[in-house]
């Protein structure tokens, strides 16, 4: 019989979900091989056997938190009507953020981690961003949103919708999650979708002449 691994894959989930829990409360300067250990009911030792390195620690964090939204976002609803598909996305979006607050601040709201660590790619390049990117470019083709423009929408088009559907979800989602909405819990989610279709043409449209 195979003996049994002592640093196996739940210890990892839970050391990345305890170190999240610390980055996103208290930033990466926060979070330290020792305390994570605690938290984990392990050892030092064992964090570094599982990641090698604090830094590298910090990486896996901000990796764990990419994949677990791109994930989320993947799996919102497609029915082949492509605004109605969208409008699923920016609901998945913010169904996300507001069911694991800390991986979402993790990703976007801490400095020297998830999308602004140094390592890494651009956020044009990111999982996440790729779907919304898609989703947007499949609307712009689509018979409403294809009218608004005189020509074909090209692939600057669906980066610049991509971002302006993200800017106004993460804007909502931001100030949600830090309590600063004027409405009671049970009015925001008919207005968080009031909102994405009342700009929806706005955001997708092309840049002004």
């Amino acid at each position: 019989m195979p003996r049994p691994r002592v640093h196996d894959d739940a210890l990892r989930d839970r050391l990345l979900a305890e170190s999240t829990r610390v980055v996103a409360e208290a930033g990466p300067a926060a979070l330290t091989v020792r305390d994570v250990a605690t938290r984990a009911g392990t050892s030092s030792s064992a964090v570094y056997a599982l990641f090698g390195s604090r830094e590298a620690l910090l990486r896996a964090v901000g990796d764990r938190a990419a994949d677990r939204f791109a994930a989320h976002l993947r799996a919102a609803a497609r029915t082949g009507d492509p605004d109605r598909d969208l409008l699923a996305l920016g609901v998945a979006y913010r169904g996300f953020a507001l069911a694991e607050p800390h991986t979402y601040r993790v990703m976007f709201a801490r400095a020297g981690v998830g999308a602004s660590h140094p390592g890494s790619a651009p956020v044009t390049a990111a999982p996440t961003f790729r779907v919304l990117h898609d989703a947007v470019q499949d609307a712009l083709r689509s018979g409403a949103a294809a009218g608004a423009y005189p020509a074909a929408a090209g692939a600057d088009d669906a980066v610049r919708g991509a971002t302006h559907v993200w800017a106004l979800a993460h804007g909502w989602v931001s100030l949600e999650l830090d309590g600063l909405l004027p409405w009671p819990a049970d009015e925001r989610d008919a207005r968080y979708v009031a909102a994405l279709r009342a700009a929806g043409p706005g955001l997708l449209g092309p840049p002004p002449a």
